[in-house]
């Protein structure tokens, strides 16, 4: 068909074979590209496409491996590109459906890592939060802590003095105890204990002197005087 036929200059189709000044031929390549395959290629796939339409080529017109760059030049002005047909377009589209199928998946991968990244910077921040509630929650319980060691020290000291006045006490009972099984008498400061031993001391200290007394005669019973 004639309509399916498009022609190209010599140095679009020398830059493309043969790399001579590809620079200033990569928008006339990839239009080349475009109708040889019969598919829009971008920048990712136009690596794959040169690939694929290198070998198309090649296997055409086999003596262009040997060919130089001047040579590719000299052949004439212009170069008469058909698209591929249906056989070799079904196999390059193949292989152009599992590049997409893989750039797919690493553009999946990459949103993923992103949202990833931006997750993970999240974490980091609450992380950070985190650990500052954490600083602040354990300065004030290691506060606490010490606030709770110094009343209980308070506690222990005020029951030691507590405990030791009790043995004081005990030991003044016992004390008086030991007096008593010694002496038979209970010694206090004050109260009626105390009163109560003087009499009995002094009665011992007369010898039992009677509750009556008389002046009796130094001569008979009879004669005397008394009361």
């Amino acid at each position: 068909m004639a309509d399916a036929r498009k022609i190209f200059s010599m140095s679009t189709f020398a830059a493309y074979i043969k790399g001579v000044n590809k620079e200033a031929q990569s928008a006339n390549i990839k239009e080349m590209l475009e109708h040889l395959t019969g598919r829009e290629i971008d920048a990712d796939m136009q690596p794959f496409a040169e690939a694929l339409g290198k070998a198309y080529v090649y296997e055409q017109h086999p003596e262009l491996a040997k060919m130089k760059g001047k040579e590719v030049l000299n052949m004439g002005d212009n170069v008469s590109v058909t698209p591929m047909p249906a056989e070799a377009k079904a196999e390059a589209d193949a292989v152009f459906a599992r590049i997409e199928g893989y750039k797919k998946t690493l553009d999946e991968q990459a949103a993923k890592i992103k949202e990833l990244e931006v997750a993970k910077a999240e974490f980091e921040t609450k992380a950070t939060a985190l650990e500052k509630d954490v600083a602040e929650y354990k300065g004030k319980v290691e506060a606490f802590e010490a606030s709770a060691k110094g009343e209980g020290d308070k506690v222990i000291v005020t029951s030691q003095q507590t405990v030791e006045e009790y043995i004081g006490k005990v030991n003044e009972l016992l004390e008086q105890i030991e007096n008593v099984k010694k002496h038979g008498v209970v010694t206090v400061a004050a109260g009626d204990g105390g009163a109560a031993a003087a009499p009995a001391e002094a009665a011992e200290e007369t010898g039992g002197v009677p509750d009556d007394f008389g002046f009796g005669a130094s001569g008979s019973d009879g004669d005397g005087f008394g009361f």
